[in-house]
């Protein structure tokens, strides 16, 4: 099979400085069908080059691979259901705009909540972020629209820790998912001089290598329900492979009807 032009189109962007580095995989239900870096992981000619085992900042990918996974994972114990009202599982969820918001409006992110909120420049840990989500205005009634939301995740974080912390829980999912790859929150020490930096950060005033990027997650201990999550390439596309084997009818960690519905 052909994949220049996927080639192509990384190598244009980081001719342009749109980044210095970046790894790909392609493939299919049974197996990676190419795997391929570029670049250097910082703009300097000298930088090391990015390679296969590259580590990466994942951002908001931790919301397919890890939250969303661990919501899936729930439902089908029964400890939650999609249609749950938020309120069920949140104490603080109250008023009568907020009454007939679901879990199931959070994963969709037709909550009402605004897209972003910079929590992370006066709060710190889990109770202030949580009543600072529960408090904030909503943007518009839930379900008229569907806006992409990191709050709608960080609050489905706090509803899935209420049984155990999230690197636990996603510790024990990935093992479920045959995932032998790197993936993890909090990514250890040995894992900083193959990891991809992402930038100066003025807040922190450093250069941020093997910590999350993200301000809010950091605020909350560096994992949350919407960033946090650290891996490489071949990790996601163990994921991506579960996945199509599961909606193909092989067992996995989940039932074919659920993934389906997600």
């Amino acid at each position: 099979m052909e994949f220049s032009s996927a080639a192509g189109v990384i190598e244009d962007a980081i001719r342009s400085n749109a980044f210095p580095a970046a790894v790909i995989e392609i493939g299919n239900t049974t197996q990676p069908l190419l795997q391929r870096a570029f670049g250097r992981l910082r703009f300097a000619a000298e930088a090391p080059p990015a390679s296969g085992n590259t580590i990466f900042d994942l951002a908001s990918l931790t919301k397919v691979i890890a939250t969303t996974s661990l919501v899936m994972q729930s439902v089908e114990r029964g400890e939650i259901a999609l249609d749950d009202p938020v309120a069920r599982h949140v104490a603080g969820w109250l008023g009568a705009d907020r009454q007939t918001v679901t879990i199931r409006d959070l994963l969709a992110h037709c909550s009402g909540l605004p897209r972003h909120a910079d929590f992370f420049r006066t709060l710190k840990g889990r109770a202030g972020f949580e009543r600072a989500i529960c408090e904030i205005p909503l943007d518009y009634e839930p379900r008229r629209q569907s806006i992409y939301s990191d709050l709608d995740f960080i609050l489905l974080g706090f509803i899935l820790e209420r049984t155990s912390p999230l690197p636990v829980r996603f510790d024990a999912l990935k093992r479920q998912m045959g995932i032998v790859e790197d993936v993890q929150f909090l990514p250890p020490d040995i894992w900083t001089h193959r990891t991809a930096p992402t930038e100066i950060d003025p807040w922190r005033g450093r250069l941020l290598v093997a910590e999350v990027d993200d301000g809010n997650a950091f605020a909350l201990g560096g994992a949350a329900g919407h960033a946090g999550l650290f891996g490489d390439a071949a990790a996601v596309g163990q994921f991506a492979r579960h996945l199509l084997q599961v909606l193909a009818g092989r067992a996995g960690a989940f039932r074919q009807a659920t993934v389906e519905e997600f």
